[in-house]
């Protein structure tokens, strides 16, 4: 039973809009669904995506779910089982395909949809794709998403179970009431941070420096080594970009 971080879905007021302002602000190319052209596309990176999806109803970009993807759904559900997480099981059809589709029944804590693409049967083969080159920002993976919590003691707990680990013994934030921890899965993280008000990507690039000479909105990096873009650019959505496949674990507090 593995998980793997798979993709982040982005709900905008307006697909065009946001297309040409990820590409021509961002540096991040979308590729919009032929299917439904007005109002889905994929920043496809390696192994993994953000969709992004029209909804005339949000006044700003904001990150709405993210999903974990299996491999073996008999292993998955007798480890969830085990485990004693509640959920439901369906087949979800998107504007390009099938997926099978786990929610877990968790309440109080933000937790991950878990997914697996069955059609077409072709491109589930191979989905997520691999990314043939990085994006002009230079992004070529989704590194982290950062999830805000209200308890990270609950929160890990259940994550922990989940994700077949042990709960972290400490944790650790930049400042009071503000506690962090990382859950690592292969290639991408998943940082549980109690304190936050919002949800955030943070993409992998080979090189901050490059990065800068292409976006000026790049502000200076954090204690966790990501730098975020300017809000002002990005419709308030928390967007920052990382020199590693993965992000780092939180320094431990005393």
């Amino acid at each position: 039973m593995q998980l793997r971080l798979d993709h982040a879905s982005i709900e905008v007021p307006h697909l065009g809009d946001a297309v040409g302002r990820l590409d021509g602000l961002l540096g991040l190319e979308v590729t919009v669904s032929p299917q439904a052209p007005e109002r889905h596309g994929r920043i496809y990176l390696d192994r993994a995506y953000l969709e992004v999806a029209a909804n005339p109803d949000v006044p700003a970009w904001n990150v709405t779910h993210f999903f974990l993807r299996f491999s073996d759904p008999k292993s998955l559900l007798g480890h969830l089982d085990g485990a004693g997480l509640g959920y439901h099981y369906q087949v979800y059809q998107g504007v390009d395909g099938h997926w099978d589709d786990i929610e877990l029944d968790i309440a109080d804590v933000p937790v991950p949809i878990l997914v697996r693409r069955t059609e077409p049967a072709a491109v589930a083969r191979d989905w997520p794709p691999p990314l043939d080159h990085p994006h002009r920002c230079g992004a070529s993976t989704l590194a982290a998403v950062r999830v805000p919590v209200a308890s990270i003691e609950q929160a890990a707990d259940v994550y922990a179970r989940l994700l077949a680990v042990e709960v972290p013994r400490r944790f650790s934030g930049p400042g009071p009431g503000q506690l962090r921890t990382a859950f690592h899965l292969g290639s991408g993280t998943i940082v549980l941070s109690e304190g936050d008000q919002q949800r955030a990507v943070v993409l992998g690039v080979a090189s901050l420096e490059m990065s800068r000479t292409v976006l000026s909105q790049v502000l200076p990096i954090d204690d966790e080594g990501v730098a975020w873009l300017d809000r002002s650019t990005t419709s308030n959505l928390r967007i920052g970009l990382v020199e590693t496949r993965s992000i780092a674990d939180p320094p431990v507090g005393t």
